[in-house]
C-alpha cells in the first residue's frame, strides 16, 4: 500500500478545499497573534499556571512538543532564526514542513488532484517515535 496517492476531484471540491486551507492558515494565524488565553483566563481565573497557552502546561506543568511555536513563529516572520530555534528546536522544520505541504495541497488543488494519505501500523508507530523524539528535545532545549 502506497503512503500517498492521489485522485482527480470536481472543480467544486478543489474550491472547497482551497477554501479550507485558507480558513485554517487565517486561523492559524490569528491565534499565533491573538491567542485565546485572555479569554480563558476571563472565563476560568487560576486555570492557567503560566503565561504560556499551552493547555498542557497550564494543567500538568510539563511542556508538549509543540510548546514555544507560537514564539518560535514570531521568530520565524522576523528571520530570527537563532529565536526561533531557542523557543522550540523542532519549530523551523516542523514549520517548514507543514507550510510545505500547505502549499504543495494549494497548487494541486488548481489543478483538481486531491492527495490521499493512507496510513497503516508502520506509519503511526514512526510518527509516534518522532513525537517522543521532539517532545524531549522540547524539554531539554525548549524555552
Amino acid at each position: 500500500m502506497n503512503l500517498i496517492s492521489y485522485e482527480k476531484i470536481s472543480k467544486i471540491e478543489s474550491r472547497r478545499i482551497r477554501y479550507l486551507l485558507i480558513s485554517i492558515a487565517a486561523v492559524s494565524l490569528i491565534f499565533v497573534f491573538y491567542h485565546p488565553l485572555n479569554l480563558i483566563n476571563h472565563f476560568f481565573p487560576g486555570l492557567m499556571r503560566s503565561e504560556s497557552s499551552c493547555i498542557m502546561l497550564n494543567l500538568t506543568g510539563l511542556r508538549c512538543p509543540f510548546c514555544g511555536m507560537s514564539r518560535s513563529f514570531k521568530e520565524l516572520l522576523k528571520l530570527n532564526f537563532a529565536g526561533s530555534f531557542y523557543y522550540n528546536p523542532v519549530s523551523i522544520f516542523v514549520i517548514a514542513f507543514i507550510g510545505s505541504l500547505f502549499f504543495v495541497l494549494f497548487v494541486l488543488s488548481f489543478y483538481d488532484i486531491k492527495i490521499k494519505f493512507n496510513f497503516d501500523k508502520k506509519t503511526l508507530i514512526i510518527f509516534s517515535v518522532v513525537m517522543v523524539i521532539v517532545w524531549i528535545l522540547n524539554l531539554m532545549f525548549g524555552h
